[in-house]
Formats: structure tokens, sequence, C-alpha cells
């Protein structure tokens, strides 16, 4: 994983858990070379890099090891932190790994990012009498009828109402348009750490189209959006402070 300014005073907490394009050696070996890894979030870090806030990134793909999906429980079983096929149905590994390594992968990926979460989340909370845990996401528009920022908060049980609702009119207030839980209700980052007590988190899913051409940036779009979020960030900070 990659973490940007670690030691930021700022109670925002930035995570970006679907960008990572790394597959350890040991790994790509078994990876099925004819699988596609489309639905990466392309391009978010950058989109959001800032000396303001503090950002951490997974930086294994999510084709390897999902760290937004919950562990396996009789409630939630659907989608796998080690996934076994693309988009298409194509096996994304020669053979699927063994319990053994599965349970290795997830010691190596999986557990360490919601421990340094935690780390900084308590660091922060340590002088905020809040912090924001912001998931950012993207997604491929072209495949919902949805072309709008989704604000995916557990059914408004990750963050308060009152959060929540200052966070939707700062979108609007940079004409970008959102939408509450619909087509994503939010993933296990924000399930995990929207219970504790002072911590608002929210999954943020960005429209491929608001900044992206293909799988590459748009750079009027791009430039546009960056500077949109960084005001929206900015001002939740400051408010916060």
């Amino acid at each position: 994983m990659y973490i940007q300014n670690k030691l930021s005073n700022s109670s925002l907490l930035l995570s970006i858990p679907h960008s990572g394009l790394h597959i350890p050696e040991e790994i790509e070996v078994l990876c099925n070379p004819h699988a596609k890894r489309n639905h990466t979030d392309w391009f978010l870090p950058e989109l959001v890099d800032s000396n303001s806030y503090t950002i951490i990134q997974a930086t294994v793909s999510r084709y390897i090891v999902d760290v937004n999906r919950f562990k396996m429980t009789q409630k939630h079983s659907i989608q796998p932190i080690i996934p076994r096929t693309d988009e298409e149905g194509v096996p994304l590994f020669k053979n699927f790994p063994s319990k053994q390594k599965q349970r290795q992968w997830i010691q190596d990926y999986y557990e360490p990012y919601y421990r340094k979460i935690q780390e900084l989340l308590t660091q922060k909370l340590s002088i905020h009498q809040q912090v924001f845990l912001l998931d950012l996401h993207s997604y491929d528009d072209s495949l919902f009828p949805s072309h709008e920022m989704i604000l995916a908060s557990r059914k408004q049980t990750s963050i308060s109402k009152n959060s929540l609702q200052r966070i939707e009119a700062l979108f609007q207030e940079q004409n970008l348009p959102t939408r509450l839980d619909t087509p994503f209700s939010g993933g296990s980052i924000v399930a995990t750490f929207g219970k504790q007590e002072r911590v608002q988190a929210l999954q943020i899913e960005i429209p491929y189209s608001f900044y992206l051409n293909g799988k590459k940036p748009d750079d009027i779009k791009f430039n546009k959006l960056q500077k949109k979020l960084h005001h929206i960030f900015d001002q939740l900070n400051n408010e916060n402070t």
C-alpha cells in the first residue's frame, strides 16, 4: 500500500482501494493472461492528489485481492475478497489459489490495509472531534443508467444525516449531480469504520465519463473535476477543523 501525507493534521482520510495495478511476481505466474482487468479505478490517485489531506492507496490489483469486500460470512459471501473471474466470466487464475494461499494473500494485502486505516483514524481522532473517511471509487457509467456521483452510505448507517446532507450540498454547489446508495450502497471499508464513534464514512463513486477518455485522462474534464473535488474536500476539512 502507499500512504501520502501520513502525518497531515487534516480531518480527512481518503481511501483509494481499487486503483492498484501491481501484481506480485509470485502471483503473476498463476494468473490467466487472457483475463481482463477493465474495472480498475483508473487515475484516481492523480485526480485527488493533494498535500492537504492524508491518502491511503491499495497498490495491489483488486483482481488479486479486493480490500473493499467483506470477509466470508453467512451474511456477506456474494463477492469474495479474492475474485474468481473477470466481468466477462473469464477465470482470473490458471488454477484458483488454494485456501492456504488465499489466507496468506489476505494476511499480506487485505488485513494490513484495515490496520493502517485504523492507525490513521486513531491518530486523527486524537486531534479532531470527528474524522471523515472518504472511500473513493470510479465506475464505468456506460454500463449503468446513472451518470451521477454516487454517495454510498450503507443506507445512511456509515455517516450521520447532517454530514451526508452537507457533503451532498458541497457537490451540488460544484454542479456535480449526486445519487444516494444506488446502484452502489458501499462496501466493507465504510461498513467497518463507519460504525465507530466520531468517524463519518462515505463511499464516493465517480463516473468514468466525468474525467476519462477510455482508460486515459481527458485533460479538460480531468482538470475541471480535480479543481471541484479539491474545493469540496478543502471546504469539508475547513468546516471540521
